[in-house]
């Protein structure tokens, strides 16, 4: 009987290949494959996979066009025969010892998931042990939603880990299949997680993951909605099949965290739009109370200084005056010193304020320099496509934070805090 099935995606990695292979060849465990996807490459690695297979018979290649990272994975699964699937990407190696000490603790245990720390690896400072699983139970199962949901927070890797494949099949989890090889196993490892009743860590570090390996980043147009897609898939997934209403939560902490991580790997020509689209889909989390959670200890303080700073720090990489000039127009809320302050700024650079909204027309004059002043229930403020922007002082966090969810809250897409970085951009 096959005890691990071993899968390995291969896309044009002829330099770390065989050290990866090599790795594997060495795997104390007796009873194990290891299923090589050739996901089209053209730098010589299908040939390399070929003449492993010829040597070992525990090594099976698998040929076919390219297709990403998602189908690779998939196809490798529904040829598995092993009773555990484990993961090794071909740019990293696993000690010897590896994948025979993840099964006998998970044969012990009867785990679903038994998962370990790993080592990052790279030329310039070789191993550094990374324990993204600080301060989680080692040693014991656990069911994550009745004991611990908090851990579907930790780093989303897949390949540090074994998987029952009974349990892969009985919950239906594939990886989700998109173009490229970016983020693809973040809604894989974050719904196994959820689905896992049975789930079991070990502090020790056995796989090598490579750091420095330039062609794993994600600089493409293509590549740059890939974490909304795979956000989008959990979601998909939670309603399809009935989990526990908890996942919507720390599924979108999990949004949250990880734009934040990743946003220096998407190219600066998308930053805008990338954040743009995110920002609908976390204000859509507030609204539902998904990110009102004991995760942050002031959820509103974190959402807003993540979600508000960093699509501003968006704006700006993108040119802030050259995003006002394609908006179709744009409004301030509030009519004192400041927004006259602003509106001078923008005039300095030709652009013109539509007009100013309050809460309450009858306190405010009718309009200020020569621009109308709304009440915002009455404005005729195109709420998808116009842009406002909420011109209070920055030395005012609270009150500008109030407004930003209130008008979030009203239906307004396009918000955004004045601030002193915003100043200089104008200036």
């Amino acid at each position: 009987m096959c005890k691990v099935s071993v899968l390995v995606p291969v896309y044009n990695v002829k330099k770390y290949l065989r050290q990866c292979l090599d790795s594997l060849a060495a795997q104390t465990l007796k009873e194990i494959e290891f299923i090589c996807i050739d996901d089209g490459s053209t730098d010589g690695s299908g040939a390399i996979l070929d003449a492993y297979a010829a040597k070992d018979a525990r090594f099976r290649v698998i040929h076919k066009a390219n297709s990403g990272y998602g189908a690779s994975m998939n196809v490798g699964l529904r040829a598995a025969r092993g009773e555990y699937i484990g993961i090794v990407e071909s740019d990293d190696f696993a000690d010897a010892e590896m994948f025979a000490a993840l099964y006998d603790v998970a044969a012990e245990h009867q785990a679903d998931v038994v998962r370990s720390n790993y080592m990052a690896t790279s030329e310039a400072e070789g191993d550094v042990f990374r324990e993204e699983l600080h301060g989680y139970p080692y040693g014991k199962v656990f069911c994550p939603l009745r004991d611990l949901p908090r851990i579907s927070l930790a780093m989303p890797n897949v390949w540090s880990a074994i998987y029952r494949k009974n349990f892969l099949t009985e919950k239906n989890l594939w990886f989700h299949e998109t173009p490229g090889a970016s983020f693809q196993d973040l809604s894989f490892a974050f719904l196994v997680i959820a689905c896992a009743e049975r789930y079991f860590l070990l502090k020790k570090a056995y796989l090598h993951y490579r750091i420095d390996n330039a062609g794993s980043s994600s600089y493409s147009k293509e590549k740059t909605y890939c974490i909304l897609d795979e956000y989008d898939e959990i979601e998909r997934y939670i309603d399809a099949y009935g989990l526990n209403q908890i996942w919507h939560t720390y599924a979108a902490n999990l949004l949250l965290i990880h734009c934040g991580l990743n946003e220096r790997r998407i190219d600066k020509r998308y930053w805008l739009p990338f954040w743009e689209q995110a920002a609908k889909r976390l204000t859509a989390a507030h609204q539902n109370g998904w990110l009102d959670h004991e995760i942050a200890d002031h959820p509103g303080n974190w959402i807003f200084h993540h979600l508000s700073n960093l699509y501003q720090e968006a704006l700006l990489r993108e040119g802030f005056l050259s995003h006002l000039r394609r908006t179709q127009s744009v409004y301030l809320y509030g009519a004192s010193q400041t927004a006259r302050g602003i509106m001078r700024l923008l005039a300095s650079s030709n652009i013109r304020v539509a007009g100013l909204l309050v809460t309450d027309s009858k306190k405010n004059p009718t309009a200020v320099a020569g621009v109308p002043v709304y009440a915002i229930a009455d404005a005729p403020v195109d709420r998808e496509k116009d842009l406002v922007i909420i011109a209070v002082t920055p030395k005012k966090q609270d009150v500008q934070q109030e407004i930003f969810f209130s008008l979030v809250q009203a239906g307004y897409r396009n918000v955004i805090v004045f601030t002193k970085e915003l100043q200089q951009a104008l200036c």
